[in-house]
């Protein structure tokens, strides 16, 4: 698995002003190339397990996947591999909040990218997003998996405006089956892709994130201004990003 390019990644996670514990998880393998997150959900500290095993299972599968490569593998292998490591892991979340009644009803979301060749494969389940930033111009590659909550009058208050309160759709854990979303694109020199969960999407405009990508080059800073937005307009939830760059391979590096 060859890349052309360089990655520059900062992640970072911050419990918000409410909550008294942080259910979301992030981990990057840099080897694999490899970057995930999750959102867990669920009493007591269940959303935090269900998003701890998700990642740690997510994870090991994608290791597995590069161990021993029968030949040379395509996209559409690497893509299908990758669905079927995203069914396994949603098995395995499910059978532990089935086996204790402690976890029971837990789940998490999950978004992934995976870049192979010249290209990323990234999917999703539940409300956890990915963006991509090119051209300074920021496109939202993955939709929530998400409806308004049927016969529910309450609502939340994002922003200083109230939305009817919305429920997960798709979750990782909570049936014995899921259908993730997950789709390739070609990685161009200078995409930025942010991973971010609800509690960053939620309270920072796709429009403020752009300005933010556009006025600042360190993924640090811009990561450190994102979670403080949310945090001034609420912190209602656990706020996690990771920022994922491509760089130009200088000529000199390139293999011959």
């Amino acid at each position: 698995m060859t890349n052309h390019f360089n990655i520059e990644s900062f992640g970072k996670s911050d419990i918000g002003l409410i909550r008294n514990n942080n259910e979301d998880v992030f981990r990057e393998l840099p080897k694999e190339k490899f970057f995930i997150l999750a959102d867990g959900m669920g009493g007591h500290n269940a959303g935090e397990i269900a998003a701890s095993r998700a990642v740690e299972y997510m994870c090991s599968g994608i290791q597995n996947l590069f161990l021993n490569p029968k030949g040379s593998l395509e996209l559409e292998e690497i893509q299908s591999r990758v669905e079927s490591v995203i069914e396994n892991t949603n098995l395995w979340v499910h059978h532990l909040g089935t086996s204790n009644p402690n976890l029971c009803g837990m789940g998490t979301t999950l978004c992934s990218i995976l870049f192979f060749k010249e290209f990323i494969i990234y999917s999703h389940v539940g409300d956890s997003r990915i963006y991509r930033f090119r051209n300074q111009t920021l496109k939202a590659l993955t939709s929530d998996h998400t409806v308004i909550a049927k016969n529910d009058s309450s609502t939340e208050n994002r922003n200083g405006v109230s939305l009817p309160r919305k429920v997960l759709a798709k979750a990782i854990g909570t049936s014995i089956f899921v259908s993730p979303e997950i789709r390739s694109e070609k990685v161009e020199i200078g995409d930025v892709y942010l991973l971010c969960s609800d509690g960053l999407h939620d309270l920072v405009s796709d429009g403020l994130i752009e300005s933010l990508l556009k006025n600042y080059t360190d993924l640090n800073q811009v990561a450190s201004h994102l979670i403080e937005t949310a945090k001034e307009s609420g912190g209602h939830d656990n706020i996690t990003l990771l920022l994922v760059r491509i760089h130009d391979v200088p000529k000199n590096d390139i293999p011959r």
